[in-house]
């Protein structure tokens, strides 16, 4: 008898207490007996953990302090967690019907180490009138590729990286690869790119299944003009970071990183009010990405030797072991580590 999968359910929240209550809504509703569900909270206020106090089995992990360090929320996400299988959503995606039974059997293949699916952005009526598969690409500059992710489609693909609001990772290859990469900051970009690429380095498949799709409500609202000088700043020093990491100073990554940065003028001539403003910034963080980049190549084997693991440890439930999560718990920056010890001894881990 092969037995059933514990899925730890993931949720990354940020001072959006109205959209998070809509996801919980829905992945609480899912009707699988073996799952947990862990809601990491970045918020700058109080007011999402009243709205997880309305859920009975969810874990509550208050993080102060790094509401712009998706890499880290994740992470703690992953060391307390259980499951066999661990899926990752923003609070603003709502999963669909099929989410959670097409994500499990993507996983009936062994050799399978992540998988996600369809980010549903746009209407349903455009959507619907186009077919294709999405291109979800790294290119050897370091040039990548993230197109059609809301296509529907029936074409189960092996890709080369996912988007971060559907995503998921069997345990036994982050544990393999370390977990997420802190050092994508502000914007986070190409946060769960980096970590998908390391997972295929390391001999596992990774799989774009439509079926497991996610309606993403808040992509299409989030504030940009305020917000654009630090937004090419940061995407700036996060894509050269992620080249330089993977590829080295290599003469086809800077064709690659020349070609992102023209596609940063073009995008700022458009907003032509913040052309100059733009390009300064896009420009600042393509130097800062460049030291970051250049500083993890040169520290590379030292960073090996002494970088923090996520802990390996077996599933500490099976389908003939049920569970239940008394909630919410609420574990706080540098002091959730008693807490931790106190909740993995309860709980057996």
């Amino acid at each position: 008898m092969v037995e059933e999968p514990v899925i730890s359910i993931i949720i990354i929240t940020c001072n959006r207490p109205f959209l998070l209550r809509h996801c919980l809504q829905r992945v609480t509703a899912l009707p699988y007996p073996y799952k947990e569900i862990i809601v990491v909270d970045s918020s700058t206020n109080n007011e999402s953990q009243p709205v997880v106090a309305q859920f009975s089995t969810i874990l509550y992990v208050r993080l102060s302090g790094q509401h712009n360090n998706m890499p880290q929320a994740r992470n703690k996400g992953i060391m307390i967690s259980n499951g066999n299988i661990i899926a990752f959503l923003d609070d603003d995606s709502m999963i669909q019907p099929e989410w959670l039974p097409a994500l499990l059997a993507a996983y009936h293949d062994p050799r399978v180490g992540a998988a996600g699916g369809r980010v549903i952005r746009r209407p349903e009526p455009y959507c619907n009138q186009q077919k294709g598969n999405p291109q979800l690409r790294v290119h050897p500059s370091g040039v990548v590729i993230a197109k059609d992710v809301d296509l529907p489609s029936t074409n189960k693909i092996e890709v080369d990286h996912l988007i971060g609001c559907n995503m998921s990772f069997r345990r036994q290859a982050l544990e393999q690869v370390g977990g997420f990469d802190a050092n994508y900051t502000l914007t986070n970009l190409r946060e769960e790119t980096d970590l998908c690429i390391r997972v295929k380095k390391a001999g596992w498949r990774v799989i774009y299944d439509p079926s497991i799709a996610v309606l993403h409500v808040s992509a299409r609202a989030k504030p940009f003009f305020g917000d654009f000088p630090t937004v090419q700043y940061s995407n700036g020093r996060n894509s050269t970071y992620f080249a330089i990491k993977h590829f080295g100073l290599h003469p086809r990554t800077c064709l690659g990183l020349s070609a992102e940065i023209c596609k940063s003028i073009q995008r700022a001539l458009f907003l032509s009010g913040l052309f100059i403003l733009g390009i300064t910034a896009q420009l600042a963080g393509r130097v800062a990405g460049m030291g970051a980049g250049i500083v993890w190549m040169l520290s590379k084997k030292r960073r090996a030797a002494a970088a923090p693991r996520i802990p390996v440890r077996p599933p500490a439930f099976s389908a003939a072991n049920k569970f239940t999560i008394t909630a919410p718990h609420s574990l706080r920056g540098e002091h959730s580590n008693g807490l931790l010890t106190k909740y993995a001894t309860k709980r057996g881990i």
